[in-house]
């Protein structure tokens, strides 16, 4: 009997627990995580991409001088490219992947991080915006806008331009090898089809 009751009593703070929990939407939330983490896990176990799209639309590869770890300082090197742009030119997610991290930090300024395929985390930093509705755990794509040019972080006082940096469980790597020229599409000269109405 006493046994029965103790169970009883324990079943009924479980129950008080998860109407809690479920009440304040805490649940919700866990749940949220744990299917992003999910993803987060699945895409480290892809091979991580061997081309990346260029994170700006109108910019080639030749016009990117590669800066990868360029003296910053004393006291270290720059790990990333420098990719020169208007202020305001959209920028675009060089790969899929999950939008893992938006913040601001001193260096980089505003930044958004998008995790891909192998775990690899794309670095984005010193944009004057962020692109409206973009969170954490948005599902992106190459089309994907993250945000704009800017200057922000210690970048006040350059022309605007967009730190791209790839990190691996290694550390950085230089993403100017990977980056291949976004292709234009094509545009068609042969005129609309029409469809005629065909007697039944």
């Amino acid at each position: 009997m006493r046994r029965l009751a103790k169970r009883t009593k324990i079943l009924g703070i479980l129950v008080v627990v998860l109407v809690l929990l479920i009440g304040t939407g805490v649940a919700g939330m866990i749940k949220d995580k744990m299917i992003f983490y999910a993803r987060v896990a699945r895409l480290s176990m892809q091979d991580p991409d061997r081309k990346l799209a260029m994170p700006l639309e109108d910019v080639s590869k030749r016009q990117i001088a590669d800066t990868w770890h360029a003296p910053r300082g004393t006291d270290r090197l720059h790990e990333g490219q420098d990719i020169f742009a208007p202020k305001g030119t959209p920028i675009l997610s060089a790969t899929n992947g999950l939008v893992y991290n938006i913040g601001e930090n001193n260096l980089g300024g505003q930044t958004v991080s998008v995790i891909g395929a192998g775990g690899r985390v794309y670095y984005y930093a010193h944009l004057d915006k962020y692109a409206p509705g973009l969170e954490i755990g948005d599902r992106v794509t190459t089309r994907t806008v993250l945000g704009y040019v800017g200057t922000t972080g210690n970048a006040q006082g350059t022309p605007p331009h967009l730190h791209f940096g790839i990190y691996t469980s290694s550390g950085a790597i230089n993403p100017l090898p990977l980056l291949s020229d976004r292709t234009v599409p094509r545009l068609t000269t042969a005129p609309p089809r029409t469809i005629r109405n065909r007697k039944v």
